[in-house]
């Protein structure tokens, strides 16, 4: 399941298929030093390259706050930070 819908609370099955492809993404501008990695469904990946990162995520609050708590937890360990 694509990580923004799942963090935004909307069906990304039915708004893409349910045969579509999650698309691997990075976001590099979110927090220093770390690079996040997620699975974006095609809609939100379109969504993100049109609008930019800041943009997105402004959109995008609950996963915004998704991310932040991704970082807190994953200090040291593997998560969604490479």
């Amino acid at each position: 399941m694509c990580d923004c819908c799942s963090a935004e609370g909307r069906d990304a099955s039915y708004r893409c298929g349910p045969q579509s492809k999650m698309v691997p993404a990075r976001l590099y501008k979110v927090f220093v030093g770390r690079v996040a990695s997620v699975k974006l469904c095609r809609l939100c990946d379109i969504h993100l390259f049109r609008s930019g990162e800041t943009r997105f995520l402004a959109q995008n609050i609950q996963f915004a706050q998704t991310l932040v708590s991704s970082k807190s937890s994953s200090d040291g360990g593997m998560g969604l930070f490479d």
